[in-house]
């Protein structure tokens, strides 16, 4: 049997430097990526498009998870948990069980692509917004009912190198291995295969319709193929190590040499993960043409709005000419944040 109080030792090396520099670039980029998002997707939503409500549930799902990478930025910093035993729990949960809504999120995404692009007619009895909330109820039930017991768990261990380890334990105890199954074959490789299957199914289509030019062809193909790519690079090297780690645990055989070998590829592979909520907003929500052009509205009513407030009516009607589309925007913005004024 493994002795669950083992712990095996690990020589300094690039670590604290490599991990820290990861999630910062990770935290910067993706918070801010997902806060300007969301003002697509409420436009998305007010507009009915069900492609919104799961744009919207990854965007909650991104934030979750970047939220908690300052505590475990200055943890890798550290390579040693100085906030506590509840922190580690709490932390920890939404750390792992918000990956794997971000992966099921991706895949909703591509699904609801598919439909709609596949079967374009039978997609308006399939695709509701109803159907599409019950669809990420039940994704954030399942994932975060799986987790739970994450909660239940004492997962601060002490090294042998005298240091506090959260959710990091060498060699990983039978029941987190047993867990993972799940996570793997489950939570990830089913929206890994819904994922691949959807666009490759939606580039087939798009080749086979003679209503688009070559051009357009090739670049929604080439957005879906980076897409996949993405998707793969993070998050398949890491769930390849962590079935190689659970199969050794499960077999009882706690070897500290194995570990030693197999933990650089597991740290940074469970790295490569966290650039998926930095990478979503861009290559989920801003690289549509459409989108596009409907944020740069946005921004520039807010520009004009905080630009032009004050001035006379004539210079503000005379600045709008240069950018029509953006009057209504700022006719509405500029009242509701009237309002907001009158109230402090």
């Amino acid at each position: 049997m493994c002795n669950e109080t083992l712990s095996c030792p690990f020589p300094d090396s690039y670590e604290a430097i490599l991990f820290p520099i990861i999630y910062s670039s990770v935290f910067i980029v993706g918070l801010l990526g997902n806060l300007t998002s969301i003002i697509i997707i409420v436009q998305l939503i007010k507009k009915k498009n069900i492609l919104g409500v799961y744009l919207a549930n990854l965007c909650a799902s991104d934030l979750m998870y970047i939220c908690t990478l300052p505590v475990w930025i200055l943890y890798t910093v550290k390579e040693d948990w100085v906030f506590g035993t509840l922190s580690c729990k709490v932390v920890g949960f939404f750390f792992n069980s918000n990956l794997y809504t971000t992966i099921a999120f991706l895949s909703c995404i591509a699904t609801d692509r598919f439909v709609a692009t596949v079967f374009p007619l039978r997609s308006r009895i399939i695709r509701s917004m109803k159907k599409a909330l019950i669809v990420c109820v039940v994704v954030w039930l399942v994932i975060l009912g799986s987790h739970c017991y994450f909660l239940s768990r004492d997962e601060l261990f002490q090294s042998t190198q005298n240091v506090e380890l959260c959710y990091e334990k060498y060699p990983m105890e039978q029941w987190m291995a047993r867990l993972n199954y799940f996570r793997i074959f489950v939570v990830f490789l089913i929206p890994f295969i819904l994922l691949v299957f959807s666009y490759c199914s939606i580039i087939r289509t798009i080749h086979n319709a003679s209503s688009l030019n070559i051009e357009h062809k090739r670049k929604i193909t080439g957005l879906l193929l980076i897409m996949t790519v993405i998707f793969i690079i993070c998050f398949l090297p890491y769930h390849v190590v962590l079935f190689i780690r659970s199969f050794v645990s499960d077999l009882n055989y706690c070897n500290c040499e194995i570990e030693l070998r197999v933990r650089p590829a597991y740290r940074i592979s469970f790295a490569l993960t966290s650039l998926s909520s930095a990478l979503d907003p861009f290559i989920n929500i801003f690289v549509s043409e459409g989108v596009q052009h409907d944020l740069m509205t946005e921004l520039r009513s807010i520009w004009f709005c905080l630009l032009y407030r004050g001035r006379t009516v004539e210079i503000q009607r005379r600045c709008l000419t240069v950018c029509p589309e953006a009057a209504k925007n700022l006719n509405l913005l500029c009242t509701h944040q009237t309002k907001i004024h009158s109230q402090f």
